[in-house]
């Protein structure tokens, strides 16, 4: 019986694994984005494989306009358009339609709500763990918290007018590589404590510290790759992160329900294939910070 393609209703999560320079396809992945964008507003950029010989050639947009064609790799640094560069380790050997890609943001608005800030643009709010933007509010309050899967930001004060910039800052929302639909999900957040109780006290006294989060998920297995393949990369230190939607309530199944969002890191895999069922890889993941609630809309 073969595995899903698919969502079926009332099985409740959705997992995107994002891999490093935005990387989507089959082969090797050995590009490198500049960060010298100096665009006047964000923008993101694609590129993709479109010839396979000696050089490989590929073919790249901004912001999903038109492809320029059949660029030759040279081996050095690339420009593309507005200071942003691309360099390949390779000029060969890499497989057609491999793509990657990058969000950069330049001054984009927010929308205030006293000492919150959230990037308006729902296109550009899920934010890149490895290149963290700037907040900078004109009335020069402090962020204290990012909210990486919601583009939000929480200051130590009320807010004027903010916006963000950072080169990398944003994960576009086509980087997203599908790889499971998940069901009976869970996470379980807590809280360091420590004693800090005295000699002779009669009641202990603690002190909050840190807060995690972790949980897991019976998933069905997509397509050619599997979370196993993700947690060999994880030991090697290849790093693969995956963004995961967490449905509480989906009466639609259209990806629109009420959500728990957050970056994961893969932590443990358990593949099963009963007779005449689809292959499941139960998963345990680590949050990358706590799941923040979305609303169904």
């Amino acid at each position: 019986m073969g595995s899903p393609t698919t969502p079926v209703h009332g099985k409740t999560a959705a997992i995107y694994r994002v891999l490093p320079e935005g990387f989507k396809g089959p082969g090797l992945n050995d590009l490198t984005w500049g960060t010298g964008y100096s665009g006047a507003s964000s923008a993101y950029f694609e590129v993709v494989i479109d010839g396979v010989g000696t050089p490989d050639t590929f073919m790249w947009r901004k912001d999903g306009g038109e492809w320029t064609e059949d660029v030759a790799i040279t081996g050095a640094e690339q420009t593309l358009s507005d200071g942003q560069t691309i360099t390949f380790a390779a000029t060969a050997g890499h497989s057609a339609a491999a793509a990657w890609s990058i969000g950069n943001l330049k001054d984009e608005p927010c929308t205030e709500s006293g000492v919150e800030a959230q990037i308006t643009n729902s296109t550009k709010q899920i934010l890149n763990a490895n290149a963290i933007p700037t907040f900078t509010d004109s009335g020069g309050k402090n962020v204290t918290e990012i909210q990486l899967v919601l583009g939000k930001a929480i200051f130590d004060g009320n807010v004027a007018a903010v916006t963000v910039t950072g080169n990398k800052g944003y994960i576009p929302r086509s980087v997203l590589e599908l790889v499971a639909y998940s069901f009976d999900w869970h996470f379980t957040p807590a809280v360091d404590i420590a004693v800090i109780s005295r000699h002779q006290q009669h009641w202990k006294e603690k002190l909050p510290g840190q807060a995690e989060a972790s949980g897991g998920a019976e998933s069905y297995f997509i397509g050619g790759t599997t979370f196993f393949d993700a947690l060999k990369k994880a030991a090697e230190g290849g790093g693969s992160y995956f963004f995961l939607e967490l449905y509480s309530y989906e009466p639609d199944a259209d990806k629109t329900g009420d959500r728990f969002v957050a970056w994961a890191a893969i932590k443990g895999v358990d593949v099963n294939a009963p007779v005449n069922e689809v292959i499941k890889e139960p998963i345990t993941f680590e949050f990358h910070g706590l799941p923040k609630f979305v609303a169904n809309v």
